[in-house]
């Protein structure tokens, strides 16, 4: 007799019908909710159209090279010369933010209606995200120590979540993430209930549990481009070791619950009031918290500008 039963290492295949109205089978839905809230993390294939995501895929090419000519020294929140994009690098990986336009400012990636379904429900209509960055590990790296991020654990209502575009195949030897599903902090009857999944059945036969828990032991994710990752930060996690000599990148969108945050990472990255302005109406919404505050009050002062502004967060502390 095997000492244990191994979890399927299930995945959600999105289908074309799904692609063409923007929106989760019902089935599929129930299911990613119940991953995402239980044991952590969902991954849904093809939740992307392959051109958003040979584009964006290329395009981060770009920004990457340039940040590389761009580096001087070891400094904290460096500024790339011809893509603006904000960057560190510390031990071999790489944090790069890159400014929002085309192909980065696309629906697909900042307002992925599949994942903003799933976040309404999760974290409220009215959540917002609070920049978006690169997870890039070359080779070099080493291998992190288990860990939590973003301050979670603090209510057990989910707080935030975490977006992972991958920007070229994330596979098993080229530094892919390794996760460890579920907590307990994660489980709630509430949303439990409402997804239909009954757990308190202890004399009888539980079927739709007993399939559901075969489901669930660390696993290191593989994703392909036009793939998404949704996790939440508060399920132990790790980056692993890069054995190749090409980089491995995933876009990072950080969302959180309306009146939560926290201080790692900032939308001003990603954006100025131009930019802002210009993107479609499903992500101007995710960023308004940054910029319909300047609105309501004009400064008494002379504004800060990006460049002053990162001095002063450069003896900051820092979070991976």
């Amino acid at each position: 007799m095997q000492a244990e039963t191994p979890g399927k290492d299930l995945e959600i295949i999105i289908s074309e019908s799904e692609i063409q109205e923007g929106r989760l089978l019902p089935e599929h839905f129930r299911l990613a909710g119940l991953l995402l809230h239980t044991r952590g993390y969902v991954t849904l294939k093809r939740a992307i159209p392959a051109e958003i995501a040979q584009a964006a895929a290329a395009e981060f090419r770009r920004v990457y090279q340039d940040c590389l000519a761009s580096r001087q020294g070891d400094g904290w929140y460096q500024i790339a010369r011809e893509t603006e994009a904000v960057f560190w690098e510390r031990n071999c990986r790489w944090r790069i933010f890159p400014k929002l336009r085309p192909p980065f400012d696309s629906p697909w990636l900042l307002a992925n209606p599949f994942a903003v379904e799933l976040l309404g429900f999760l974290l409220g209509d009215d959540f917002f995200c609070k920049f978006v960055s690169s997870d890039t590990c070359t080779k070099g790296a080493l291998m992190q120590s288990p860990h939590r991020e973003l301050g979670i654990g603090k209510s057990w209502d989910p707080q935030s979540y975490i977006v992972n575009v991958p920007l070229c195949f994330s596979g098993l030897d080229n530094g892919p993430l390794e996760v460890w599903p579920g907590a307990s902090h994660l489980w709630q009857n509430r949303l439990l209930n409402q997804l239909g999944l009954d757990t308190d059945v202890q004399d009888g036969r539980n079927p739709d549990f007993e399939e559901f828990a075969s489901l669930f032991s660390s696993r290191r994710v593989v994703l392909e481009p036009g793939d998404l990752l949704i996790r939440d930060p508060g399920m132990m996690h790790r980056g692993t070791v890069n054995h190749t000599d090409e980089p491995r990148s995933l876009l990072t969108l950080c969302y959180f619950r309306c009146g939560h945050t926290h201080d790692y990472g900032q939308a001003e990255y990603n954006l100025d009031r131009a930019l802002w302005e210009r993107l479609d109406p499903r992500c101007r919404r995710l960023f308004a918290h940054c910029f319909e505050k300047e609105e309501e009050s004009a400064p008494a002062e002379r504004p800060v500008g990006l460049w002053e502004r990162l001095r002063l967060l450069w003896s900051r502390p820092k979070s991976a």
